[in-house]
């Protein structure tokens, strides 16, 4: 990796009709590494085939179930609204061969409550694979640290009101496995909780920044 790696990001935005009428929108962005290699081109086909899956399922079943919402609500006089998908991303981190990337995912259907989605890769950027967490925190334990770095910040926040989590998140948050999906901030480890699992939907994806190293 002579040169300087760079992350650009491409962008896609298109509306999907039915005789004319609007039906599904969406933006679509997804990465592409430059610089990295044969392991930059490895992880930026990688997502070029995880924009064409979420381009799919717009293009197919969710346009063919906003069709039929159309359908029934011309059936029955009323208004439609156009349903809309919107996946976004952005570099977190890129430092020592490590890249960082955070996505969010978001979908309305018509009128209805947006469902998110929000999660991080990390890559090593010269073999092009996933970094596991394991390989930053080389600590005894360090699995069962920032598991209660999490559930004492999630605490906190509950009982400040910063972030309205059910009474029993604790054990819902644990059955989500949350350690499984981070990115890496500058700040630390960024961990989210899918929408509804511990939370109401309004909440979305609650996020928690734990510190890399173990306090002194």
């Amino acid at each position: 990796m002579g040169e300087e790696v760079q992350v650009s990001w491409q962008e896609e935005e298109r509306t999907l009709t039915l005789e004319g009428e609007p039906v599904m929108r969406y933006v679509l962005a997804w990465p592409q590494v430059e610089g990295a290699g044969l392991g930059g081109r490895w992880i930026s086909r990688y997502y070029l085939r995880l924009a064409g899956s979420w381009r799919r399922r717009w293009e197919r079943e969710v346009y063919w179930s906003a069709c039929l919402e159309l359908a029934a609500r011309r059936e029955e006089a009323k208004p439609f609204t156009p349903w809309a998908g919107e996946l976004r991303g952005e570099t977190a981190l890129m430092r020592d061969g490590v890249l960082s990337l955070r996505f969010s995912g978001c979908e309305v259907r018509g009128d209805g409550r947006p469902a998110r989605a929000r999660w991080g890769d990390v890559w090593n950027l010269r073999e092009g694979a996933p970094q596991p967490l394991r390989a930053l925190l080389r600590e005894k334990g360090w699995k069962g640290r920032l598991w209660r770095a999490l559930v004492q910040q999630g605490e906190a926040r509950r009982q400040a009101g910063d972030c309205f989590l059910d009474g029993d998140w604790v054990p819902k948050a644990k059955k989500t496995h949350p350690l499984r999906d981070w990115c890496l901030t500058e700040e630390g480890v960024e961990i989210s909780l899918p929408q509804c699992a511990a939370a109401p939907a309004a909440e979305g994806c609650p996020v928690f920044t734990l510190p890399l190293e173990k306090k002194t």
